[in-house]
Parts: structure tokens; sequence; C-alpha cells
């Protein structure tokens, strides 16, 4: 199923924060950090996904409400491996997907690249994804700025895992592993 970037970042939220109730202003920095967004993005968004997955707001199954306050994933989860054939990593920046599946993928400013990123900073071919299985690598393909992963500058192929960022230039990728061994990542709020 296809989920537009921002509804599949609120339902992994949700699903990694449950039982809990999300407040509106978490979902809101989390999906229009440092902007002004209109009161009602949030729940528009919210009924999309619902519609996208099958969810009635009025008999909720999967996200329940908290009127004024915010929502929680409320239905069972059960991990299951990727079907063969289908991408296992897929790679986000702004509102663009990129699907990874099996061999070689190139990163950079170029038409012919797999992930195109036109930003500031970015090389023409810029760095190279390598997706084998469950595992990836990346490597820099000796840019002129350089590859990061997590804010830190690599020297050689890389695995990538779960929610990793990869910086090129002044674009930051995010790494979604589509695989029953991805860790769920640890979010730290003051």
């Amino acid at each position: 199923m296809h989920l537009p970037p921002k509804a599949f970042t609120l339902l992994e939220y949700l699903i990694c924060a449950r039982p809990r109730l999300v407040t509106r202003a978490e979902l809101d920095e989390l999906l229009w950090p440092r902007s002004y967004v209109a009161r009602s993005s949030l729940g528009r968004l919210v009924a999309e996904l619902r519609a996208a997955i099958g969810d009635d707001a009025r008999a909720p199954t999967m996200i329940r409400t908290a009127h004024g306050v915010g929502y929680a994933f409320c239905a069972e989860v059960a991990s299951a491996p990727v079907p063969a054939g289908l991408a296992a990593f897929v790679l986000t920046w702004r509102d663009q997907t990129y699907p990874l599946g099996e061999g070689e993928h190139l990163i950079g400013r170029d038409a012919g690249c797999r992930v195109v990123v036109d930003a500031l900073g970015v090389s023409r071919q810029h760095a190279r994804v390598e997706v084998s299985g469950r595992h990836a690598l990346i490597g820099d393909l000796a840019s002129k700025n350089g590859t990061f992963i997590n804010q830190k500058r690599i020297a050689g192929p890389t695995p990538l895992e779960h929610l990793d960022e990869i910086g090129i230039g002044t674009a930051v990728l995010t790494v979604r592993q589509m695989t029953d061994s991805a860790n769920t990542q640890t979010i730290y709020r003051p």
C-alpha cells in the first residue's frame, strides 16, 4: 500500500509510541518542524491515514483520538518479513520516497542517479548504496563535501540501519529498513 511520506511517518511514530497518547504539539513538531501550519493540517493527515488503512474515526480499531489532545495507536502489532522482490530499504528526502531493492543505487544531482538530490553541496554522483538481502552499505564516491551518517563523516563503506540519517551537501535523507529485523529507535524527550 502506498502512503505519502508524512502519512507514513505519522503511522510509524504512532506505532512506535503505542500505547502512549501522542500530543498534537509533538506530532506537529515531528511532521512540520519549525514551520507554521494550519491547525487542521494534522486532522486532515490523520483522516488520510485512516482512509488508507481502513480505520473509522467513529469506531476506531487502529488510531484512537483524544479530542483536543492527540492520537494513540490502539491495534495489535506484528511484524512480517518483506516478500521477495520488494524493496528492503527506503530513502526519504523532503516529500520524495526512493525504494531500494537488491543491487547498487547512486545518489546525487545527476538525472541518471536512482536517488536524485538537487541540493547545495551535492555532487553529480555523490554516494552509492549497495543492498544485499537485509543489509545495505553506503560509500562516498570521492565527493567534494563528503557523506555523513548521523552527522559523522564516513571514510569507507558503512552499514546502514533503520532511521539512520544520510547527510550529503545540505540534504539529509532518512533510511527506513522495511524488514522484521528493523530496531525501534528510542526517542528521548525532555
